[in-house]
């Protein structure tokens, strides 16, 4: 029975891993160790932390079902290596096939799934043959395991600020890379100030969007159709969620900085994918804006992106009055005869939440030189291993983190000889957290 339950395991097992694969999937090989680990410590969101975890629970059935198949798979190694051999089986199918991306992590998580299971079992099958003693040893690596989950998931909860979901995880290759700095940078830490807006629940998006769809004349948003069979959506994800009836609106709400984006599809399509946008003014659209409930703070400025697409913006950029610090962009597009049909609002006003110690501009750009800036710009950066970057800007700017406090971190902006080739000339961006420690 067990192996006949062990080869349905195994034959699920394939067609989860080589059949369940949509078109575009990542693939490649990734051979830095625990970084699925790092990047869901940094997000600090359920769908990231699935993946590690989803590994480790999907081979804990083989650790299971081996011992109770076949007596040799008793001894630990030999489990261990059946685990093992099966999970690089399968990630270098993967590479080879091209059905997903051949990664370490994914052979760290299934051989501790598959260890985990085994320990389980033998734990079990122990204590039913009166083997107490021997029971113990089978439950130490269980009680680790869940030791080390729990004991992340408290810190995560007792430390006093979130995580930035971008922050350094491992250095660049910055050897034999000139560093040369245009801007001045000084050997005192700059505001020290972390700042606070309430995230939003799923309970406060969704009054927010009764609110705000209540005054386009939306009455009913949730999942029933109304009088003229607008059937209503509502989408929960991690940090998301989307409203809408699929053919005259769509609210993206995002939780841990309350930003927004709706869209207007009962406007024109012509219109609205037209090249040509509309003309307004400022008071016009400060009008268009306050129809819908949208209050611009007084620090925001009128910004023309670009008149001839119809696209204007309320920008502030880091601007702390009275411990309020307004930060972001509220982008708005405008179609022909002046009509508002989409707006993306990243605009936010925090209060001072504390204090923190940070570091200095100068201390941050030591960092930044030996390549301890934001991880996903590492990959590109080895890539193309440029020979001089020229340090064009630094200025502190201000990151929504995993429980929605907005921290500082120093922004530096970059050029080097692939700037003409790959960027237009504009160069590029990237961060060092500023928190000290």
């Amino acid at each position: 029975m067990a192996l006949l339950l062990l080869l349905c395991y195994l034959g699920g097992l394939a067609a989860i891993t080589f059949m369940n694969r949509e078109d575009g999937v990542q693939t490649g090989v990734q051979l830095r160790p625990f970084l699925a680990f790092w990047e869901a410590w940094n997000s600090f969101t359920l769908q990231i932390w699935l993946n590690p975890l989803l590994n480790i629970a999907m081979y804990l059935p083989l650790g299971v079902l081996l011992p109770l198949a076949e007596k040799p798979f008793r001894r630990w190694y030999w489990t261990l290596t059946a685990g093992a051999g099966t999970s690089l089986v399968i990630e270098m199918l993967q590479y080879i096939l091209g059905r997903g991306q051949a990664d370490v992590d994914d052979l760290i998580c299934n051989i501790l799934g598959g260890m985990l299971g085994y320990c389980l079992c033998m734990l079990f099958l122990s204590l039913a043959g009166k083997r107490r003693k021997i029971a113990g040893a089978y439950a130490i690596l269980p009680v680790l395991s869940a030791a080390v989950l729990v004991g992340v998931f408290l810190t995560y909860h007792f430390q006093p600020y979130g995580n930035l979901a971008d922050a350094p995880i491992y250095a660049a290759n910055t050897k034999g890379i000139e560093w040369v700095s245009e801007c001045s940078l000084s050997d005192e830490p700059g505001p020290s100030g972390v700042y606070w807006t309430e995230p939003f629940t799923i309970e406060s998006s969704d009054a927010f969007a009764v609110e705000f769809l209540g005054r386009q004349g939306v009455e009913n948003i949730f999942g029933t159709p109304d009088v003229d069979d607008d059937y209503h959506d509502v989408d929960y994800y991690d940090n998301t969620a989307l409203y809408t009836d699929h053919h005259t609106y769509s609210l993206w709400v995002t939780y841990k900085d309350r930003s927004y984006e709706y869209t207007d599809y009962s406007v024109d399509s012509e219109l609205r994918y037209s090249d040509k946008g509309g003309a307004i003014t400022e008071d016009e659209l400060r009008t268009a804006l306050e129809k819908l409930g949208i209050e611009i703070p007084a620090a925001a400025e009128f910004i023309t992106v670009d008149e001839e697409k119809g696209r204007y913006a309320f920008r502030a950029e880091c601007v702390v009055e009275n411990d309020v610090l307004t930060d972001g962009e509220l982008t708005c597009w405008v179609a022909e005869g002046g009509i508002l049909y989409k707006i993306d609002n990243t605009l936010s006003v925090s209060t001072l939440h504390g204090n923190a110690a940070v570091i200095s501009p100068q201390e941050a750009y030591e960092r930044l030189c030996a390549g301890q800036f934001s991880w996903r710009d590492v990959p590109m950066f080895n890539y193309l291993s440029p020979q001089q970057v020229r340090v064009i800007d630094c200025k502190l700017e201000y990151i929504t983190d995993s429980k929605g406090f907005r921290q500082p971190v120093y922004s530096f902006t970059l050029s080097d000889e692939n700037d003409i080739e790959l960027r237009d000339g504009t160069g590029w961006t990237t961060f060092v957290p500023a928190l000290a420690g």
